[in-house]
């Protein structure tokens, strides 16, 4: 009986947190609040036309050869890419 009652108020608190936009990000804040974060190496937006872009970079923690860039767009659209510092380097001379 105690463990029903548990479940039906789980379900009733992750249903109303799901259905209000308000509260969009509350349910993912409680899942992931134990998860470390990692310091964001750069974080800055791209000049386009009509479109609020954004990006950040950032360093892996277990792989420091790598450097990670999130763009995120006000449309709904975003990506993820990852390349090797090095490698970039060498392209780059």
């Amino acid at each position: 009986m105690k463990n029903s009652k548990l479940a039906l108020a789980l379900a009733v608190a992750i249903s109303a947190t799901i259905s209000l936009p308000s509260h969009a990000g509350l349910f993912d804040s409680v899942v992931t609040s134990g998860w470390g974060e990692r310091p964001i190496a750069a974080k800055y937006k791209i000049d386009t036309h009509g479109f609020n872009v954004r990006v950040y970079e950032w360093t892996p923690k277990y792989n420091k050869d790598v450097r990670c860039v999130f763009v995120a767009g006000s449309e709904n659209s975003s990506g993820n890419a990852c390349y090797n510092v090095e490698e970039m380097k060498k392209a780059k001379k």
